[in-house]
């Protein structure tokens, strides 16, 4: 079924820039099977694409997109499918979509894409879901991730089936430019219309913001808290590398085991005052410079009016019979914050154990359910990364090149792929922190808080429940 590799996976040497070199070739390999003979859409019509890429904007997808334009026809477009979701009550007074971290990322990577390979006709599909529409497909999704019934399950799930109807519209420049200029300016903090209480960027990159004249933010020297889907800062000193919520959810399990309060970290749980006054300092020089520099009206981002979710203006519906999906990359290369926290608590052995187990449940806790949604409009999802040479050659890998945890967020997580970035001209996507698709498309965020009252209250393993709806009708029941 598979042609044999070329590559002696055994002569791939010692170092990353090696290893990304064979990981590339057998890369576009792999997506050249799987779009290579694409079956033309319905139309027949050359202005149509027969091949989309489920594009969050992060390096998994932005390299599948660059090596599709490899062995795609000039003649044929490539749909580039970016999904985001938003509270109609939160959008009541406002016409234009509610940003979300995945939009803004795969925006930044759109147009350098449009940069980069300007002989290629790149449709930009947005496809924008107000929650209302959630939940009158509820039970529908629900079905088809049976016997699947958590909460993340769900996320992702109702991501995957909105992404798969493909059912947007285009995106035009005038946006594309608003967010070049956001970017510049550091405009995208606090934009979004459901802002976090830490006030941090949408976009986080390995070593900071990204600021005007291309150089690192001073917010670098504070590192982003470990656990996966915040985007609060850690504190200085936390042995857990969180912020102080999440370090208290880490300490929760070894307090339950003690049967008292672990107190394990000695930044968040300070003995005898000793922090007390340097954190008073800090809060009275937060005072001091709200009084002196009164927030400001960003510019940039927003500045001008998109169409809004609901107009007809440039809506199409991607005719694309097969979806590129980047499904495979972060449980082969460590690309989650849980696989740091993997790594401090057990160094790599660990890790590479954790690793292969996620491996392993791959065909039965993800391909699956991602599969059904995707299949249910028609679509065929095809997965490169778990292409059966570049599984194999991953597999041969040492783990210290495929990934460093010794490096920042953004930069050692799957660290021989953003080698590959490079190699292939794509640098913008390079250094970009890693958010699981329920993050980024925000469905985690509108979905959680309306079922539960707030993000913090489910967790991902949590049974989903009925939602009441926007009326406090139960919509399931």
């Amino acid at each position: 079924l598979m042609e044999p590799s070329c590559i002696d996976v055994t002569q791939t040497g010692k170092n990353v820039d090696v290893a990304a070199n064979g990981l590339l070739s057998l890369l576009d390999r792999a997506v050249k099977r799987r779009v290579a003979q694409a079956p033309l859409p319905k139309s027949q019509s050359t202005s149509d694409a027969s091949v989309a890429v489920l594009f969050s904007g992060g390096i998994d997808s932005v390299v599948l997109a660059a090596l599709s334009h490899r062995h795609i026809p000039l003649s044929q477009p490539i749909d580039l499918i970016n999904i985001s979701f938003f509270n109609d009550a939160d959008n009541e007074n406002n016409a234009t979509t509610p940003t979300s971290p995945d939009r803004l990322a795969a925006i930044l990577s759109y147009n350098e894409m449009l940069r980069r390979f300007p002989e290629r006709r790149w449709r930009f599909v947005a496809v924008d879901v107000p929650y209302k529409e959630v939940l009158e497909q509820e039970k529908h999704i629900l079905r088809l991730i049976s016997p699947l019934d958590s909460t993340m399950d769900f996320n992702i799930a109702t991501a995957f089936w909105f992404a798969g109807r493909g059912k947007g519209r285009i995106l035009g420049m005038d946006e594309v430019e608003d967010v070049e200029r956001g970017l510049q300016s550091k405009a995208v903090v606090g934009n979004d219309t459901m802002p976090t209480s830490s006030q941090e960027p949408l976009l986080r990159f390995a070593n900071g913001d990204k600021s005007s004249n291309g150089k690192e933010s001073s917010k670098a020297a504070r590192p982003t808290c470990i656990r996966e889907g915040c985007s609060r800062l850690a504190l200085h000193g936390c042995v857990f590398q969180a912020c102080k919520f999440c370090c208290g959810k880490f300490q929760g399990p070894i307090s339950s085991y003690l049967g008292k309060s672990a107190r394990l970290c000695p930044a968040h749980n300070p003995i005898n005052g000793q922090q007390s006054n340097s954190n008073g300092a800090r809060r009275s020089s937060s005072r001091k410079q709200k009084k002196t520099a009164p927030p400001t009206a960003p510019t940039g981002v927003g500045k001008r009016q998109p169409a809004p979710p609901n107009s007809k203006k440039n809506l199409v519906t991607s005719c694309a019979k097969i979806l590129l999906s980047g499904v495979g990359a972060d449980e082969q290369m460590a690309g989650y914050g849980r696989h740091r926290t993997t790594y401090q608590r057990g160094g790599y052995e660990t890790l590479r154990a954790e690793l292969q187990m996620e491996v392993g449940r791959l065909w039965k806790r993800n391909l699956g359910r991602d599969d059904r949604c995707l299949s249910d409009h028609g679509k065929e999802a095809r997965f490169p990364y778990l292409d059966e040479d570049v599984m194999a050659y991953l597999e041969t890998l040492p783990l210290e090149e495929k990934c460093d945890m010794t490096r920042p967020l953004g930069e050692g997580d799957k660290l021989v792929l953003r080698k590959v970035a490079r190699m292939i001209g794509v640098v913008e996507c390079s250094s970009l922190v890693k958010r699981a698709i329920q993050f980024g498309s925000r469905i985690a965020k509108v979905s959680d808080k309306s079922r539960f009252g707030s993000s913090r209250k489910a967790t991902g393993q949590k049974k989903i429940v009925a939602d009441k709806g926007l009326d406090g009708a139960n919509v399931n029941h």
